[in-house]
């Protein structure tokens, strides 16, 4: 046996085993380090803003190795919330029914950050058509690509556009809802609440519309603003709808909001 190739051969498995023995791994996650109570932190039990305004989201970061990256995501909570926690278990902001303003608007972004300890802050514009709920939610990546999510809620308050209220729908109190609600098929719901705006209300409509077709399966014309009742029928087809509201101010402003309907 040629021990002269294996020797060399064998030390140098050796070293390498030892090499890789000795690297460490990073597989600890990034965290939020902000000081508790802060406002406009992603640790906020609720961010609250104004249409038309702006607000600044602001946040330490840490990581025991190195920071890499923040990404900010900002979507319309769609009347109701849901989020996940940072350890991944399902956890949930409950609003009941929050009213959206109907509007598309939202917010992605990503920001580059180093070190084990930095600050980054987001600068959001919040537009004139946006009204209820948004969810917030920050992924904070290290070098070692580990990435930990957090998340609260936008609430954002809005004067300039009309306002729908519900008070009761098919007997329930909307405030009181977790998840979209269920109509039977073929039944009639009443819904009853108001449309308000400080320059007065010019018309206000409500509809059914059902999601597969895009179409309105039922609607009336609001003669009553400040306080309205309204009987649903509710179509004998199962599937998904969306129940409609829009108004006009009389200084010409449009909105438009609602909810989604599972029919059975």
């Amino acid at each position: 046996m040629n021990t002269k190739i294996i020797f060399p051969f064998a030390a140098c498995i050796g070293m390498a085993m030892a090499f890789v023995s000795c690297q460490e791994t990073d597989t600890e996650a990034p965290t939020v380090c902000t000081e508790a109570g802060a406002m406009n932190s992603v640790l906020s039990e609720e961010i609250e803003a104004v249409a038309g305004d702006h607000i600044d989201l602001e946040d330490l970061f840490c990581d025991n190795e190195a920071l890499s990256q923040v990404r900010y995501d900002i979507h319309n909570g769609e009347g109701h919330a849901h989020d996940e926690g940072e350890e991944g278990e399902e956890e949930e902001h409950e609003h009941g029914l929050v009213l959206h303003s109907g509007t598309d608007w939202g917010v992605l972004r990503n920001v580059d950050i180093e070190g084990t300890e930095a600050e980054a802050e987001l600068h959001v514009d919040v537009p004139l058509t946006a009204r209820g709920i948004w969810h917030v939610y920050v992924d904070v990546v290290d070098a070692a690509g580990n990435t930990a999510t957090y998340n609260t809620d936008l609430h954002v308050e809005n004067t300039y556009m009309p306002e729908f209220t519900l008070t009761s729908v098919n007997g329930e109190d909307p405030s009181m809802w977790h998840g979209e609600p269920t109509w039977a098929a073929g039944s009639e719901v009443v819904v009853e609440g108001a449309v308000t705006d400080e320059d007065g209300i010019a018309s206000a409509e409500l509809e059914l519309i059902d999601e597969a077709t895009e179409t309105v399966v039922w609607s009336v014309e609001l003669a009553a603003f400040e306080a309205f009742s309204e009987t649903v029928t509710v179509p004998a087809a199962a599937g998904e709808y969306h129940f409609e509201m829009k108004a006009t101010c009389n200084a010409g402003v449009s909105m438009e909001t609602g909810f989604h309907v599972e029919v059975e």
